[in-house]
């Protein structure tokens, strides 16, 4: 949850930055080259913002995990040991660094989609490489 409060962070203080070098920026006699600098900024203004409304959607669903809430069959919360490392069916985070190495997976990532609904004992097959499901917390 760190690291999404700290991207969540980054961002909102990127998009002040926009609004702050909007706010001094005065026209210039090189209108045209004034105006493209203003459509550019506010394209990327626009990314950034886009990218926050992704983020914030991440922190809501990681928000409404249930960790405490136990199944045999691998779901969204699940953290899977496999023979291959740890995988955590939440967001797509990549690697996180805990004691341990776990991934972070969507589980509408191919991946994620190949977990759901597997138990401990089951073999995934995916991309020409087999993951053995050790456990299911």
């Amino acid at each position: 949850m760190t690291l999404i409060q700290s991207r969540v962070d980054a961002l909102n203080h990127e998009l002040k930055g926009f609004q702050a070098a909007a706010n001094e920026e005065s026209k210039s006699s090189a209108g045209d080259k004034y105006e493209t600098g203003r459509a550019m900024m506010h394209l990327e203004k626009e990314k950034v913002a886009s990218q926050l409304n992704q983020v914030l959607k991440q922190q809501k669903v990681l928000r409404e995990l249930h960790s405490e809430r136990k199944s045999e069959e691998a779901e969204l919360g699940s953290l899977l040991s496999t023979d291959q490392g740890l995988f955590y069916i939440s967001i797509s985070l990549g690697l996180i660094q805990t004691p341990e190495a776990v991934f972070g997976i969507s589980p509408v990532a191919p991946l994620g989609t190949a977990f759901l609904g597997k138990k401990t004992g089951d073999v995934v097959s995916f991309n020409g490489k087999s993951y053995k499901i050790n456990g299911v917390a």
